[in-house]
């Protein structure tokens, strides 16, 4: 595990974080942040998952309207076409990940080139880590919030920004009903609490949490690219993680927000 510096700190200027981008759609108001529950079978979303030019633009003018929870409005599927559960293997596949990113860019050039790492559900993007969850407690992030990636390990909200931009970049993960839920100890999360992102460019992106909460399940907004603010511009780099809350069931969901406090080329 390397050094975090969780004190603020300039960013190396190679490694700066890019400016703010999104697609034009928004993720559909509550079934976003309400699809993480034990029986949730998928992320229903309205945004696509091309990769467009990272141009800044304006952020969408209206908030995503309300839709049904599909925790409660949906039938589960059943066990033989359910995804099959991988969490047992995300830590090993976060930690190959890293090997891999190692292996190909020893030099840590900062941004150029790089290219994801395989995992069991696609494309590994980013690895996270919090030590707050452990010493080794890592995972690896999909692109993509359904069955497939949540039930492998962490996936990310395909609308919103990606590590170290300006803007909002979160993450879902399961605390229960899989065999290895990544956030199944959320509740060891407090402010001050350090979370890094590293990416196949070999760069971290260490954030501090700056708050823990509660919220509906249909609390969309908490992704927003300013969360709770969806018409704001951003000005912060902002990484948020969404999961269930009780640990053993899906009434709310748990928020923690967090705020980019540096950028590290090379770090392991």
């Amino acid at each position: 595990m390397p050094e975090i510096r969780t004190s603020p700190a300039q960013p190396d200027p190679a490694a700066e974080p890019i400016p703010s981008r999104r697609r034009s759609t928004w993720i559909t108001a509550g079934a976003a942040v309400a699809a993480l529950g034990v029986t949730a079978a998928a992320l229903l979303v309205t945004a696509g998952t091309s990769d467009e030019p990272r141009a800044e633009t304006t952020p969408t003018a209206a908030p995503p309207s309300a839709a049904a929870d599909p925790l409660t409005s949906s039938t589960p599927k059943s066990t033989a076409s359910r995804t099959p559960d991988r969490t047992h293997d995300s830590v090993d596949q976060a930690a190959k990940a890293l090997r891999t990113w190692r292996a190909a860019n020893p030099a840590a050039d900062h941004g150029v080139g790089g290219q994801p790492a395989s995992g069991t559900a696609g494309a590994i993007h980013e690895v996270l880590r919090i030590p707050a969850l452990g010493a080794n407690w890592s995972q690896p992030v999909y692109e993509g919030v359904d069955d497939e990636q949540l039930r492998a390990g962490i996936g990310h909200f395909p609308t919103t920004e990606q590590p170290g931009q300006i803007g909002n970049f979160a993450l879902a993960g399961h605390r229960s009903g899989v065999a290895s839920p990544a956030f199944r100890d959320i509740d060891r999360i407090k402010t001050g609490a350090a979370v890094t992102v590293t990416t196949a460019q070999r760069v971290t992106y260490t954030y501090t949490v700056i708050r823990v909460r509660t919220v509906a399940p249909d609390d969309v907004n908490v992704i927003a690219q300013v969360p709770d603010h969806p018409t704001a511009t951003p000005t912060k780099a902002k990484l948020t993680l969404v999961t269930c809350w009780p640990s053993d069931g899906h009434a709310k969901r748990v928020v923690v927000e967090a705020d980019l406090v540096s950028a590290q080329g090379g770090a392991q």
